[in-house]
């Protein structure tokens, strides 16, 4: 199904994927986002890919889904859990370190500066 992202004639198809992968996955931040990452990354970088801004805004809500929760404050540990019992943060940051040229070729094309830094932190840029 991703590959269908880079077929101009499914850009509508695509939009819905994107979307669909913003609420449903990224919400949970789910043992599959570690995977499907340096896919997402190396599509975002083709300017071809339509709706590439949704992706990007994926990206950006990926790196933020993927930092650390601080382990002294309950609420936080309430609605997102521990790092210790979500590995899928630290894999993601991984991801985006190992990727860190492609970061930060995306982050530089960002107009959202807090979008910039988002992603510069998640590749250890930061």
């Amino acid at each position: 199904m991703l590959y269908g992202l880079l077929d101009q004639a499914a850009e509508s198809e695509a939009q819905r994927v994107l979307t669909n992968a913003k609420f449903d996955s990224i919400a949970e931040m789910n043992a599959a986002m570690p995977a499907v990452l340096p896919f997402l990354l190396r599509l975002a970088v083709a300017p071809q890919v339509p709706e590439r801004s949704e992706l990007l805004d994926l990206l950006v809500t990926v790196t933020e889904f993927s930092e650390p929760v601080d382990a002294d404050n309950e609420a936080a540990l309430l609605w997102f859990g521990s790092d210790n019992d979500h590995p899928e943060r630290e894999q993601c940051r991984a991801v985006f370190a190992e990727h860190v040229s492609v970061v930060e070729m995306l982050a530089e094309g960002l107009i959202r500066t807090d979008g910039r830094a988002t992603l510069r932190r998640a590749a250890g840029l930061l």
